[in-house]
């Protein structure tokens, strides 16, 4: 299986601890990083952990720079996904499985049940829930079953596809949907990848929803998960435990379960971070947050072409201009 995700260079320590987990419970697996910067530093290339390093720029983007100059980074993370499941599904033609996978994860064992879903369907996704919570927790001052439902019901934290014409039209359809549609805007009712994910359930056939209790851990579910060990293995409610998502990791240190098994979990994990973190230091700023002569982007500039997409017939890289450039382009426009 051909495994891949979309990083910047403040989330490699990450991706190289989701790279040797993958190796160490999947070894037949490749992992391709796909790094959302504007250049690949030299010794990223010769890190033999991941299978392919690309640039994002470079995984089939049309209108890459436009694309990318309207989302903060968080976003273009996500808008990246749809295109790079598609780059590994085109250059890796010999490959029969593919999967998006967040750099934010740590595999603990293989993915049996993907590889059994793939028998019968054709996608392969996770929910945030598996069973409506007993207690219903807040999260960040909010229900944590309405925040669920306001970021979707499925998480974009996974996504598994076998080579077939329907895993092709879903991601021709989200590819297209992320490319203008990947923002973090409630109003608009968008959730960057995931709300699409939701409407997918119903504009496409062969989608597997994996409710596995071992698959995708996270803070929104802990409550809902007994994790134990046995004979150094670990399960989920019995299940044997395949990955956990540590999304926003400073929120889940805080709120940890009284729970051995997933103190041991979460605070391994942040060791192996801190060892990967000397060889791939988190301070970096984001490329993509200045044009290309230096100057910082304003927060109005991306606004200009996040709500005016004619402005992007002025240029087709808005990296080469100025914030006062941009300025003027809004005030001709109008």
């Amino acid at each position: 299986m051909i495994f891949c995700t979309s990083v910047c260079l403040n989330h490699l320590a990450k991706a190289k601890v989701l790279a040797n987990s993958l190796k160490n419970h999947m070894p037949e697996s490749k992992l391709v990083i796909c790094l959302l910067e504007k250049s690949l530093p030299a010794h990223l290339m010769d890190d033999q952990d991941f299978y392919e390093v690309v640039l994002a720029k470079d995984i089939g983007f049309i209108n890459f720079e436009t694309t990318i100059f309207k989302y903060n980074q968080y976003e273009a993370a996500c808008a990246c996904k749809g295109q790079l499941m598609k780059y590994v599904y085109h250059k890796y033609k010999d490959e029969e499985f593919f999967s998006y996978i967040d750099s934010d994860i740590q595999v603990f064992s293989r993915f049996d049940e993907v590889f059994a879903a793939f028998e019968t369907h054709s996608i392969v996704l996770t929910p945030h829930y598996n069973e409506p919570p007993k207690n219903t927790h807040t999260i960040w001052g909010e229900n944590a079953e309405i925040l669920i439902l306001r970021v979707g019901i499925i998480n974009g934290g996974y996504i598994g596809v076998k080579r077939s014409t329907e895993a092709e039209a879903m991601l021709d359809w989200w590819t297209a949907r992320l490319e203008h549609y990947a923002f973090n805007d409630a109003e608009q009712g968008l959730f960057t990848d995931q709300r699409w994910l939701t409407a997918a359930l119903i504009l496409f056939d062969k989608i597997y929803v994996l409710k596995h209790d071992g698959y995708n851990v996270a803070f929104w579910n802990i409550n809902q998960r007994n994790i134990t060990m046995n004979d150094n293995l670990y399960f989920a409610n019995s299940d044997p435990f395949r990955f956990f998502h540590f999304s926003t990791l400073h929120f889940l240190r805080e709120n940890l379960p009284d729970n051995p098994a997933i103190y041991k979990i979460v605070y391994q994990y942040i060791a192996l971070l801190e060892e990967y973190e000397t060889l791939y230091p988190t301070h970096f700023e984001w490329s993509y947050h200045f044009f290309n002569h230096g100057e910082r982007i304003d927060e109005r500039s991306r606004l200009v072409f996040k709500n005016n997409s004619k402005l992007e017939a002025y240029t087709t890289n808005p990296y080469s201009l100025t914030n006062k450039a941009i300025k003027r382009l809004k005030i001709r426009k109008k």
